[in-house]
C-alpha cells in the first residue's frame, strides 16, 4: 500500500518580524536568530495539529510527510543549522523518549541524540524540504513537537536568520487529546 502523502507548508511573515524586531540589531544572526514563534503560519488541510499553536504533530500511520518553509509573499525560504547540513529538530511529546518508539513511528529515523530528540537532514535532492515516512504499525500517532532554523533576506539583501520552536518556553507540553 502506498503511503498517503501529506504537504506541510510553514508560511513565515517576515516583514512582520522584520519590523517587531527592528529595535534590537544584535538579532537576525545564526547566533541569535529571530524568534518567530508570533509570525509563522502551518498551511496543511489535511495533517492533524493540535495545541494552542498547532505546533503538535499527530502523525497518521503509512504516510509520508513533506514539510517546506516559505515567506507570506509565498518565496521559498531555506532551513538551515548552525553548523552543518539544514536539519529538523524533531521531539517526543513523553517523558521516556527511546530509540525502540522512534523506530515505531518513522521508517528509518536517524539515531536518536543524548537528548532524546531526532536531527532530521534534508533530503539528497533539497535543502528545502524535509521527509517522514511513517510505519504501518504507528498506534498512537507519536505526537511530535518540531522546532528548525531558516534563512531569508532581508529587504537590504542581507541573510538573516529565524527559528520556530513553537513550546521552547512551554513546560511542560501540553497533554496529548483523548
Amino acid at each position: 500500500m502506498k503511503p498517503t502523502t501529506y504537504q506541510v507548508k510553514i508560511r513565515v511573515f517576515t516583514p512582520e518580524m522584520l519590523n517587531f524586531f527592528k529595535d534590537d540589531p544584535r538579532l537576525g544572526s545564526k547566533d541569535k536568530p529571530y524568534k518567530a514563534d508570533m509570525f509563522y503560519e502551518v498551511l496543511s488541510p489535511y495533517a492533524h495539529f493540535y495545541g494552542p499553536l498547532r505546533n503538535i504533530l499527530v502523525f497518521e500511520k503509512n504516510a509520508s510527510y513533506v514539510w517546506s518553509v516559505e515567506s507570506a509573499d509565498g518565496k521559498e525560504l531555506k532551513f538551515t543549522a548552525i553548523n552543518e547540513s539544514p536539519e529538523m529538530e524533531l521531539e517526543m511529546i513523553t517523558d521516556k523518549p527511546s530509540e525502540e518508539k522512534w523506530n515505531k513511528i518513522f521508517k528509518k529515523p536517524p539515531k536518536m541524540q543524548p537528548d532524546g530528540k531526532l536531527k532530521l537532514k534534508s533530503t539528497e535532492t533539497s535543502s528545502n524540504v524535509f521527509c517522514l515516512e511513517t510505519t504501518g504499525n504507528l498506534r498512537d500517532g507519536g505526537k511530535i513537537k518540531y522546532s528548525f532554523l531558516f534563512e531569508f533576506e532581508d529587504p537590504n539583501g542581507k541573510t538573516k536568520y529565524g527559528i520556530v520552536d513553537p513550546v521552547a518556553d512551554t513546560y511542560p507540553p501540553p497533554p496529548p487529546p483523548e
